[in-house]
């Protein structure tokens, strides 16, 4: 585990570019809501060190009764304490993990839920970035407001929808699509599975995470909010009312 925190603090380092290469998050508050999962290290051994307030986190201690919620970035009274916690503690982000932190969700500022369709779309922003004409691989419950949405932030860059709800299904077809010569950095699924290329196709929550903290902390250089990024994403109906709280 300390190598493992250790790789992802020099991402963060890496990647924000900071004067103080050290501390490259000070000055921004992100609290992680854990739900009694193993992910409370995120917060003491990641985000600490790096000079973030996680004042405010709440149930990072494992236990294994989850005596406060779910931990499920899916599940809507997980998002709500994960929002209760943000609002709360006027941070920047608020991060939630799942039980053993293969899957992730975020909340910003100002409250609204970046998960399900909102993750995979900010996801794929992040990943597409660095790479013109790349294709992410997700589930069949995304929408075509995502996939409107993909195309039109990332030029013609496309979303290709494999119809399988399982995140190893979905890594399979990204492997394949590779294999063909097709360029495919990211496979999502709309749980909060995510698996980038450049980290080997391992499904891990917190290096979905890490890479969101250090567009975060990008977008806040520039004055800008991270949910900029996905501000013109249409919704399906039934997820209007969360994403829009």
């Amino acid at each position: 585990m300390s190598v493992y925190c250790e790789h992802l603090c020099n991402m963060i380092r890496k990647g924000v570019k900071s004067d103080d290469y050290e501390r490259p998050l000070k000055g921004l508050k992100i609290v992680v809501d854990a739900g009694n999962g193993v992910g409370g290290f995120y917060a003491e051994k990641v985000l600490s060190p790096l000079g973030a307030d996680t004042t405010g986190s709440r149930y990072l201690e494992p236990d294994g009764m989850f005596p406060n919620h779910i931990p499920n970035p899916e599940n809507e009274t997980a998002m709500n304490s994960v929002r209760e916690a943000t609002l709360g503690a006027k941070a920047d982000l608020g991060v939630i993990f799942d039980t053993d932190v293969d899957r992730g969700g975020c909340v910003s500022s100002d409250g609204r839920e970046i998960n399900r369709n909102a993750l995979v779309a900010l996801a794929a922003v992040i990943a597409l970035e660095n790479n013109p004409g790349g294709t992410v691989v997700t589930d069949s419950v995304t929408s075509a407001g995502l996939t409107e949405f993909i195309e039109k932030t990332t030029g013609r860059d496309i979303i290709c929808a494999f119809k399988s709800r399982a995140i190893r299904n979905v890594i399979d077809e990204a492997i394949r699509l590779e294999e063909n010569g097709i360029n495919a950095p990211l496979a999502i699924e709309t749980s909060g599975h995510a698996a980038f290329r450049e980290n080997y196709y391992l499904d891990d929550g917190a290096y979905l995470i890490t890479k969101i903290i250090i567009k975060a902390a990008d977008m806040k250089k520039q004055g800008k909010k991270l949910y900029d990024l996905i501000s013109e994403l249409k919704y399906p109906a039934e997820e209007r009312k969360s994403a829009l709280k």
